[in-house]
């Protein structure tokens, strides 16, 4: 008979810490941005690097949105006021 495997009270705990605490801020694909523009907000507001800026623009072009922050009520908060002053289009989930 196998054992079945229960997460330990730890994991449980970070798990529900980061499922209050975190939100994300979702990009989404426009048809008015310029790639570089998208890229360059990323890295210089969500503190993104070239290189994941660049996977984050994708997607979003592609899926028709992708996260581009995760982090507290208040960071998304910030982050997505910085982003909408750049006239990206943004959403904040919870």
């Amino acid at each position: 008979m196998s054992q079945i495997s229960l997460p330990s009270i730890e994991e449980r705990t970070e798990k529900e810490y980061e499922s209050i605490y975190l939100h994300s801020v979702i990009l989404f694909n426009d048809s008015i941005n310029e790639f570089s523009h998208v890229e360059s907000c990323l890295m210089k507001i969500c503190f993104k690097t070239k290189k994941e800026a660049k996977r984050i623009a994708i997607e979003a072009h592609t899926n028709g949105k992708a996260v581009c922050f995760v982090g507290s009520p208040e960071e998304c908060e910030t982050i997505s006021e910085k982003l909408t002053k750049e006239r990206l289009t943004v959403s904040i989930s919870s």
